[in-house]
């Protein structure tokens, strides 16, 4: 017997038969204050005028829960979708760019452990990544103001 391939549209009209959604199992809704945003678009232009693009750099920080379970799921359309209990496992990471993209600074990833044990034969400063540790594995002021250091030296250096 030849064993069974369903096609994208096989699947689409299969959901469509039998009532089935592809729905959130969790999330959150965020509120953005727009008026502070309009503020602060204003305010950034002036901030930022006479520099170069070149010279204009952001950086953002995320969350990568790496044992995650979906967040979306598929489930018959009256059925309540829940999850389970989510991993808290995580690694930061921190990029940044300029405001060209020309620039794309290393990303800064932060874990755990100072030499995690997939680390065991690695040195961490060969890695494609700047990799820092804390028992949270979260942004702290330390690890920022000493990020911002290095970059701003590095900065001055090729100046």
């Amino acid at each position: 017997p030849d064993e069974f391939k369903a096609s994208n549209g096989w699947l689409e009209k299969f959901r469509a038969r039998h009532a089935i959604s592809f729905r959130l199992i969790s999330g959150e809704s965020a509120s953005v204050d727009h008026s502070t945003v309009k503020e602060w678009t204003k305010r950034l232009l002036t901030i930022i005028e006479g520099f170069d693009k070149n010279d204009i750099f952001n950086a953002d920080e995320t969350g990568l829960f790496y044992r995650a379970l979906p967040d979306r799921s598929l489930v018959l359309k009256k059925e309540e979708c829940k999850g389970g209990k989510k991993s808290k496992e995580r690694l930061t990471i921190l990029l940044c760019t300029n405001w060209s993209g020309t620039e794309k600074l290393k990303p800064l990833v932060i874990g755990r452990s100072q030499r995690p044990r997939c680390f065991k034969n690695i040195n961490t400063s060969d890695l494609p990544v700047t990799w820092l540790a804390n028992c949270a594995a979260w942004m702290n002021l330390k690890l920022f103001t000493n990020w911002l250091a290095t970059l701003n030296n590095r900065m001055k250096r090729n100046a």
